[in-house]
């Protein structure tokens, strides 16, 4: 039974070199101010709750803040929808590489491997802009993808 989160098996480079993932419909994938924005959204969310629970519990706050950013990240990316507050304010969408709903040991790994691509300068992220697929060293390491929806609404009205 396809879910929200069915997409295509492949991606191409469309017209205008622009990739896109193949499925019932096309979706193009996410550009780099996409996810930067879905970032920065993300990353306020997680900040005002990982403050709340220093103020809660100083003792044990930053323990627990790691554990529901872990929590956030996993269970909404790794969850049906494939996206965090900030992907669906972004309209952004992470699926794996068969179109499919990503799942919760691959998100898992994803956001993982997402503070190493931080740790080391950034780079991790930065691959994302010489890549075809568009994929940070996160994404290559999960198998996952991240496409827009930024323009589904013409194409439901359309199709």
């Amino acid at each position: 039974m396809a879910g929200p989160w069915d997409y295509s098996s492949s991606s191409h480079l469309g017209d205008g070199n622009e990739p896109q993932v193949n499925g019932p419909r096309t979706y193009p994938l996410a550009t780099f101010g996409q996810r930067a924005f879905a970032w920065l959204i993300d990353l306020l969310i997680m900040a005002a709750i990982g403050e709340a629970l220093v103020h809660i519990n100083p003792r044990l706050g930053n323990d627990l803040s790691a554990l529901v950013n872990l929590g956030y990240m996993v269970i909404l990316l790794g969850g049906p929808y494939g996206q965090t507050v900030g992907a669906k304010v972004a309209r952004v969408r992470v699926i794996n590489l068969d179109g499919k709903q990503l799942g919760y040991w691959r998100a898992t790994a994803r956001y993982l491997v997402s503070g190493l691509s931080a740790l080391i300068l950034g780079l991790g992220y930065l691959w994302m802009l010489k890549d075809a697929r568009r994929q940070t060293l996160h994404d290559k390491v999960a198998g996952s993808l991240v496409i827009s929806l930024a323009h589904s609404d013409a194409l439901e009205a359309a199709g």
